[in-house]
């Protein structure tokens, strides 16, 4: 890492909330972001950043690293079968050599488009090898090691309440509560677990600060599976048992009654929204407005490789925003809102607020360069509408995080994407060969 970097000759975009500081620097120490504004400084690296844009990097608030070697394997299908004939199945043929790759190929599109740290969920099994391979990208996580139980229905990925805390003891005692990567717990969904598994979870990630994290209100049919089984609507049912509150992140959250959100309003939960996982499963639209009205924190994720088919922050920006001009006219959910959930809002999702989601003297350097000057950008001069509905990925020039660049002039710092590339072809192969899908 950099002990002293400066990125001058920027568009310096430090919130979304902000005014942009033309012709802007970013002095950064030790990881950490020491200055900002309109001055010169000297640095052992200085980036002349041309004209582009600076900013925070993405903070993307569920994504699913195992998944990412599915990508295209499963088309065209509704939620539940989705899960149950395809999903589940590749899930539990992974091996760490796959699921290693899977993380690994996840991390070079999330660093390539401007994503400095994540939440995730990965399955139920190998999750320490997700944590070494993101370990070595040099991406901020926080990484959910997934719980299913009997009560899911699929035998290969059922394990014991008491057998997965275990497998969570193991990994925070590898990884620990660090600083750069930790553990969530991360109940798969309420079909997934019986309730007193859900209750032991919750009472095990609270006894140590560790995020809760699951799928909830994604389709109209799981809503009343649940409100079958346990005679609740699904908030209500997951507020039942301990799985609400400021240290709750909720995927999705699609169909849901104002009384239930009233309770994400008074508990604090956190909404993350997946806006092209949930056109593509036919899902439906988040009433993301209503939540934001209300108060309740709103933050964005692509999902998995395997329902998007992209882990692009620039996409999933867009589609929020267009899929709530449709629900409510064209003044809804305007494009600064939308960069706020991109950044801020994931800080928030994360409880990393402190430390990202904007450029500020002590925070970590989690930074992005985005070229604003393309044909497909010019000649809009707002940042905010240019990131939502001009820009892609491919614009992004250099992504940073803790002051290290991790992406530069097109190439990956911490990644072989060749090498890559290649191990990708072979251990789909052999993974789907496993699953019984080849």
């Amino acid at each position: 890492m950099s002990a002293e970097l400066l990125i001058r000759n920027a568009r310096v975009w430090p919130s979304a909330r902000s005014a942009v500081i033309e012709d802007g620097s970013v002095l950064v120490r030790d990881g950490r972001i020491a200055k900002i504004g309109s001055f010169r400084a000297r640095a052992k690296t200085v980036i002349d950043a041309d004209g582009c844009l600076v900013m925070p990097g993405f903070v993307q608030s569920h994504v699913h690293l195992c998944q990412t070697i599915f990508r295209g394997a499963a088309e065209d299908m509704p939620l539940l079968p989705w899960l149950r004939d395809y999903i589940w199945p590749l899930e539990a043929a992974h091996d760490s050599e796959s699921i290693r790759t899977s993380a690994l190929l996840a991390c070079a599109e999330l660093i390539r488009g401007g994503t400095t740290a994540f939440l995730s969920m990965e399955t139920v099994r190998h999750t320490d090898t997700v944590f070494q391979a993101v370990a070595e990208t040099g991406l901020m996580a926080i990484i959910g090691h997934c719980l299913m139980d009997d009560s899911c229905g699929y035998a290969p990925l059922a394990v014991d309440i008491d057998d997965a805390i275990a497998d969570c003891d193991i990994l925070l005692e590898h990884f620990g509560l660090g600083e750069n990567i930790r553990l969530a717990v991360a109940p798969r969904f309420a079909l997934s677990c019986a309730t007193p598994s859900l209750k032991k979870a919750a009472e095990y990630a609270r006894d140590r600060g560790l995020l809760l994290h699951t799928h909830s209100s994604e389709q109209a049919d799981e809503v009343e599976l649940v409100k079958r089984r346990t005679g609740q609507w699904n908030i209500h049912y997951l507020d039942s048992v301990g799985m609400t509150g400021p240290d709750c992140c909720l995927a999705h959250c699609v169909h849901t009654r104002p009384d239930e959100r009233s309770v994400l309003r008074d508990t604090g939960t956190k909404v993350l929204h997946c806006p092209s996982a949930n056109m593509k499963l036919g899902s439906g639209i988040a009433p993301v407005p209503e939540y934001l009205e209300d108060g309740i924190s709103v933050s964005i994720g692509s999902d998995g490789a395997a329902c998007n088919n992209r882990l692009d922050a620039f996409l999933e920006m867009r589609e929020a925003a267009l899929l709530q001009k449709i629900r409510l006219g064209p003044q809804a959910l305007p494009a600064r809102d939308v960069v706020a959930m991109a950044t801020e809002g994931g800080a928030h999702a994360l409880g990393w607020h402190r430390e990202m989601g904007t450029l500020e003297p002590g925070k970590r350097a989690n930074i992005i360069l985005v070229d604003q000057r393309d044909f497909s950008v010019l000649p809009s001069a707002d940042p905010a509408t240019n990131l939502v509905y001009s820009n892609c990925s491919r614009d992004v020039v250099m992504t940073i995080v803790n002051g290290q660049i991790l992406f530069e002039n097109g190439q990956l710092a911490t990644i072989d994407g060749e090498k890559l590339k290649a191990d990708v072809n072979a251990q789909r192969k052999k993974l789907f060969e496993r699953a019984g899908l080849a």
